[in-house]
């Protein structure tokens, strides 16, 4: 059942999405923030950070400042301070845990789960600039409803080498059926079953990577296996687990939007 819970995040995450693309980027401004709060919130706690509320304050600040910055940039591609935030981000982590002493445990890990941390919500601020570019929003529906279909594969009870290969068919049976239901202004089957599979590789990619970062050694232990964790440590899981295919997805969906007559 706690495995549904971030399907339930992502399906919330990218209903909101979805819906605000169409109604200009100013509303998706306030999509792409839930999306920063939930990673900043969650990402500490799924990577068990010694300094929890630290690196919640560092993603959420550099998030909002990344929002920002794609928010007031006067021209294309938006996202030019992006680079800048993402060294600056690194340097706070170094500093972070240096602060923590020459003797802390786990360092290393700890200031890569961080940088981690910060490129994914840095990810988040592509939905804005995707937004702000010319384009078929219905591109932004296809994407997310074939996210949300290979989240369900992988929530499934079943071993890796079973739920991978099918959440890439029911990425691209998700885009498929999204680009069959939704009315697009320039219709090109050939580009939707790439993306469908594009959007399955990246959950399936996430799922294992950001589960094997669960249950790595330096970390507390197992969800399952630990008693003592905590409901709020396992709700903030469930949220990274959630949010990061579709901070990640908006990197797509601005290729795709940048390309031109692709979409």
């Amino acid at each position: 059942m706690l495995r549904w819970m971030r399907v339930l995040v992502a399906l919330g995450l990218a209903s909101a999405l979805a819906v605000t693309s169409f109604l200009g980027w100013g509303p998706v401004v306030l999509a792409s923030l839930l999306l920063v709060l939930a990673l900043g919130y969650g990402w500490p706690r799924l990577t068990d950070s010694p300094q929890r509320w630290t690196t919640t304050l560092m993603l959420m600040l550099f998030g909002l400042l990344g929002m920002a910055s794609s928010w007031l940039a006067t021209a294309p591609p938006f996202l030019e301070w992006l680079p800048v935030l993402t060294a600056m981000g690194l340097l706070w982590a170094f500093v972070q845990n240096l602060a923590r002493g020459i003797e802390a445990r786990h360092a290393v890990a700890n200031v890569s789960a961080q940088v981690a941390g910060l490129v994914v919500t840095l990810s988040a601020c592509s939905w804005i600039a995707a937004i702000r570019l010319p384009g078929d929003r219905s591109i932004i529906v296809v994407g997310l409803v074939g996210i949300i279909l290979a989240q369900c594969a992988t929530a499934l009870p079943l071993p890796a080498r079973v739920t991978s290969p099918l959440a890439l068919v029911m990425g691209v049976a998700g885009a498929m059926l999204a680009f069959a239901v939704v009315p697009a202004d320039d219709p090109r089957l050939f580009v939707i079953v790439p993306y469908g599979m594009v959007m399955g590789g990246l959950v399936v990619a996430l799922d294992r990577l950001l589960g094997m970062i669960a249950v790595a050694p330096y970390q507390a232990g197992s969800l399952r296996q630990n008693a003592v964790r905590s409901k709020a440590r396992q709700w903030g899981v469930q949220l990274s687990l959630g949010a990061a295919p579709i901070a990640m997805a908006g990197v797509v969906v601005y290729v795709l939007e940048r390309i031109p007559g692709m979409v």
